[in-house]
């Protein structure tokens, strides 16, 4: 028997470094980015941050940083403030195309939200409080010195801080980590997850904890090592030492306790829906120049000087290149979803369209993988100023959902299942019992004989 061995061409797709490396920067919500961002900063010389002046876009309103608009991603005409780039990138010019607009970091996110928040007379004390944090997220100066340096009394600086606390992650502007860990316990408090002991622990011997003294602890308040053990589990599995870093977060972690920081917006303006990606409006991100020189002139570098640079200058090429990708693959999903969920965009969750990831990624030519991974963990600001994840748009049940709260919260004695899944089938959502326990557990309602 002999076997038929034949060669012929095939097209298929194979993941090269630099396909891994953009499916993981798709996969990284804002404030992840940002810190992805900030280490390749630290590892890589050949990539550099520049911040702009207050100089603006005579065609957008956008800021300009080095004659580049951050806002409608192209230079001002010759007549404003620089020439336009050349469009050919395999110039010897083309390296100056090597840039993107960085990433929002999370105190530009939270002044944001307070610029909202607070009247336009408070914005300069909201200013000075998010430029006050320091790269942990703990509050450098004394709210004295900033009330004296605004000429603002103390009282009014204190309201503006409490705003922050409110709207920002747990823990951010305090001054230390017993302060931050503090913070913390409070927001989970609020939500009905909470540890006997850990509030007296944290406050009075979190030195102690952090050492594995549990028997210390343990005759100090009069306990058992096995309640201080329970403690510092909790404390491990549910808080964060640093407000402005991100830990990672188990599946059972409470919802809201992390910070959510938007990564696109959805704005109405002339009766349309506008996307935006939300990055900085002041940095930029590009090669530095000195390696883009280095590079064009490699074969006059001693062999180790030109392997360093030619290593370096590729790597940032590749993640500016995917940072662009990323940007454009958010914006061409929102864009998708505003197409399909104009309804909801305008009535509420009563009108969201039921959608698939398969559906928006036939729509849209990229593999459904590439769809589910710009979707996970992302989260929109919706017209109404709310934060909407993108992944719960994907969901058909949450309709239904929004129904059944609606009963259970009006319900003047508790209902059964099978009321209310008489009832929602009246309303035109038919579904069984059992779909309705379903649902009534995904939302966290006890049963009608616990209600």
């Amino acid at each position: 028997m002999m076997l038929d061995m034949s060669m012929g061409p095939r097209m298929e797709m194979q993941a090269n470094p630099a396909l891994l490396h953009l499916a993981q920067l798709l996969l990284l919500p804002g404030i992840e980015l940002q810190q992805a961002v900030e280490q390749e900063l630290a590892e890589n010389p050949s990539l550099e941050e520049i911040e702009g002046e207050e100089v603006f876009c005579s065609r957008c309103g956008g800021v300009v940083v080095d004659g580049i608009c951050l806002q409608c991603a192209s230079a001002p005409a010759a007549d404003d403030f620089a020439p336009a780039l050349p469009s050919d990138p395999s110039d010897d010019a083309g390296d100056s195309l090597q840039w993107v607009a960085a990433p929002r970091s999370m105190a530009e996110g939270i002044y944001a939200d307070l610029s909202v928040a607070l009247p336009e007379a408070d914005h300069p004390i909201a200013l000075a409080l998010v430029g006050s944090l320091d790269e942990r997220g703990f509050l450098a100066d004394e709210l004295t010195d900033i009330a004296a340096t605004l000429n603002f009394s103390l009282e009014r600086v204190s309201r503006v801080l409490a705003c922050l606390h409110d709207l920002g992650p747990p823990g951010i502007a305090t001054r230390n980590t017993r302060e931050c860990l503090l913070a913390q316990l409070d927001a989970l408090e609020q939500q009905g997850t909470s540890c006997p002991y850990a509030r007296v622990i944290v406050d009075r011997h979190l030195e102690d904890l952090g050492t594995h003294r549990f028997v210390q602890i343990a005759r100090q308040l009069h306990i058992t090592p096995a309640d201080v053990e329970a403690v510092q589990a909790f404390v491990q599995h549910h808080l964060w030492p640093y407000p402005s870093q991100v830990a990672p977060q188990p599946a059972t972690a409470p919802v809201g306790v992390r910070y959510r920081m938007p990564d696109l917006s959805i704005s109405e303006k002339d009766q349309t829906f506008v996307v935006e990606v939300l990055n900085s409006p002041r940095r930029l991100l590009r090669m530095n120049p000195l390696y883009q020189e280095l590079a064009r002139n490699a074969m006059s570098l001693d062999e180790e000087e030109r392997a360093h640079v030619q290593e370096y200058v590729a790597r940032t090429r590749v993640f500016l290149a995917n940072l662009r990708q990323r940007e454009s693959t958010l914006k061409r999903i929102g864009e998708a979803i505003v197409r399909r969920q104009e309804a909801f965009l305008r009535h509420g969750i009563r009108h969201l369209v039921p959608m698939t990831r398969a559906e928006l990624a036939a729509e849209l030519e990229l593999s459904e993988s590439t769809v589910s991974r710009a979707v996970t963990d992302k989260t929109v600001l919706l017209p109404t100023r709310a934060l909407f994840p993108l992944s719960e748009f994907f969901v058909a049940a949450r309709r239904v959902q929004d129904v059944l709260r609606e009963l259970i919260d009006g319900e003047t004695t508790p209902l059964s299942d099978q009321a209310l899944a008489k009832m929602l089938t009246e309303r035109g959502y038919p579904i069984a019992r059992r779909t309705v326990a379903k649902y009534r557990d995904q939302m966290h309602i006890l049963p009608s004989n616990l209600r």
